[in-house]
């Protein structure tokens, strides 16, 4: 008993050292780890490590993946590079491959030896669904969805405009998928210049693209003109998260021309208290140029607090009250 202890206490001290009055850990002369700790069937197994000590630039290091009934699918070598460091990359396919379960890694280099282990899940599957069939020009769209298994994974989503021309790219972080692997993504606003009435393409990819899945839906013109992104913002052009008494705001909104030809347009704010009172009301005219969009903008400076209603009209003009498109309308809360 006491040479076992013994040789416990020797071999322990070669992976540690006293530091005051603190173990600290030695770095082991062989590693092998997988990057990811769970896959699923049909991605890509990276494995790296490196030998600490002594080694020969380009000598192997011998690799074997386990399947969780003991099957090696894997026997392999990887080189050693100036470093010491190595990778090894295989897929998860074939029958001894895609077993799920808990996978087994060893690694061995001369007389060293390194274990890792990593888990292989069923092959992912992603659903997508837009919260429309049908947008207006100036709407948000929203993609929801939901993964199978939940991985650290990202969502990859494009969405094609009628011109074939990548209107948004949106990734969906791990984080932003929910345990039960359901997902909402506010994709953007259909506005500016690559927002053109049509039918668009959206193509969903996740796990490495071992899943993917696409849809399509319309986008319409409501109106002469299309307002949109309508908000409250400084001097500056920031979206304001407060407003207080005496500060000035502008009432913004972009304005985007849905014709071929030259639109003239007034720009209307109005504002109303709790009570339903009119307590500002102003305007501005303009051009709008053939198929573009303007951001148009109101200044408004509250004399008092309170809870207040923000609408903005596009009209013909002020003459011609003819409504050119949907109106907006927000509220906010002013302090003193």
């Amino acid at each position: 008993m006491l040479v076992i202890s013994l040789l416990s206490a020797f071999a322990f001290s070669l992976y540690t050292m006293y530091v005051g009055n603190a173990y600290a850990q030695v770095e082991p002369p062989l590693t092998v780890a997988p990057f990811k700790g769970v896959y699923s069937v049909g991605m890509t197994v990276t494995l790296f490590g490196e030998v600490t000590g002594s080694f020969t630039d380009g000598s192997n290091v011998a690799v074997k993946v386990t399947n969780p009934n003991g099957q090696a699918y894997q026997n392999a070598n990887a080189k050693l590079d100036k470093n010491g460091s190595y990778t090894f990359e295989f897929k998860l396919e074939g029958g001894q491959a895609t077993m799920l379960g808990v996978h087994s890694v060893e690694a061995t280099y001369q007389n060293l030896k390194a274990t890792a282990s990593f888990e292989v899940k069923e092959k992912a599957s992603l659903k997508i669904n837009a919260d429309k069939k049908t947008f207006d020009l100036g709407e948000i769209v929203v993609i929801t969805g939901t993964v199978t298994p939940r991985l650290t994974e990202r969502v990859e989503i494009r969405i094609y405009n009628p011109d074939d021309v990548v209107w948004k790219f949106f990734a969906v972080t791990p984080d932003k998928i929910r345990t039960d692997g359901t997902f909402r993504a506010e994709i953007g606003e259909l506005s500016g210049k690559l927002s053109v009435p049509g039918k668009y393409r959206v193509e969903a990819t996740y796990a490495e693209n071992t899943a993917s899945t696409s849809l399509q839906f319309d986008v319409k013109v409501s109106g002469k003109v299309t307002p949109g992104r309508f908000m409250l913002v400084d001097q500056s052009g920031k979206q304001l998260e407060e407003v207080f008494v005496g500060q000035q705001v502008l009432v913004q909104a972009d304005v985007r021309n849905n014709l071929q030809d030259k639109q003239p347009f007034s720009y209307l704010v109005l504002i109303n208290d709790a009570d339903g009172i009119t307590i500002s009301l102003s305007w501005i005219t303009g051009t709008l140029p053939p198929g573009e969009t303007l951001s148009a903008a109101q200044s408004w400076i509250p004399d008092n607090s309170g809870r207040f209603t923000v609408k903005a009209f596009v009209w013909k003009s002020i003459s011609e009250p003819e409504p050119l498109g949907k109106s907006l309308e927000t509220s906010v809360t002013v302090t003193e």
